[in-house]
């Protein structure tokens, strides 16, 4: 194999070559990922989307052509990571400097037309948004925020608010994740003893259900609740 037309490219390149690069792209750009963080995924600020939309194109040019250079391609994918990480820093000490702030779309339930504009929203945009966070009427909401990120949040008239358990002075109500106890027929040892229950506990609850072989279960948890779902 030529490896300088590997790193730099050439429309010679095998098919194995061509499979091998994109497999060091990937690599290149999982790496970067994770040095940028969870805040990347979110795509939380102007500039994570720019450095995702950049890097995407980037890789899908790197990927189909094969007279590209491998070289560069991985080092500007290192270059937009660093940049997007030290941005991020700046981000996080000076937010108001670089990235957006928070805008008020609706105040004491008078929805701002000026922002809207600034912000291109449309009332369609906007409803549509609501209707996703199930506020569906209006005359319900106080106060309507765009966050920086795009998504908006809505805070509803104290009227409009469900009754809590406080309110109704009932007690509090024990909040738990839900927790893995079979996987794939494997009972999860560490989860099971992580909350105080033991095999024949689980084994009861198993035949409750008419199961008599953890290994026919594909899954089980432990909901909130202490409802055990069971998946075969």
């Amino acid at each position: 194999m030529d490896w300088n037309s590997f790193w730099e490219g050439s429309k010679d390149l095998s098919t194995f070559a061509l499979a091998i690069r994109a497999i060091i792209l990937y690599i290149a750009l999982i790496i970067a990922t994770r040095l940028m963080g969870h805040r990347q995924v979110g795509i939380l600020s102007g500039h994570n989307y720019l450095v995702a939309a950049g890097i995407v194109s980037l890789a899908a040019i790197r990927m189909l052509n094969p007279e590209s250079s491998l070289t560069s391609g991985i080092v500007i994918v290192f270059v937009y990571a660093f940049v997007n990480i030290f941005l991020s820093y700046l981000d996080i000490k000076w937010p108001k400097t670089i990235d957006r702030k928070p805008t008020i779309l609706m105040k004491d339930g008078i929805i701002h037309r000026k922002n809207m504009l600034d912000c291109h929203v449309t009332i369609d945009n906007l409803l549509g948004q609501l209707r996703l966070k199930g506020a569906h009427n209006l005359s319900e909401i106080d106060t309507i925020v765009l966050e920086p990120y795009g998504k908006i949040s809505v805070i509803k008239k104290p009227e409009a608010l469900p009754l809590t358990r406080k309110q109704m002075n009932l007690p509090p109500k024990m909040v738990a994740l839900p927790t893995i106890l079979i996987y794939d027929g494997k009972i999860d040892e560490k989860n099971l003893h992580a909350i105080g229950l033991d095999h024949e506990w689980l084994m009861t609850k198993l035949r409750e259900k008419g199961i008599a072989n953890p290994k026919d279960i594909f899954l089980a948890m432990l909901e909130s609740d202490g409802t055990v779902y069971i998946s075969i």
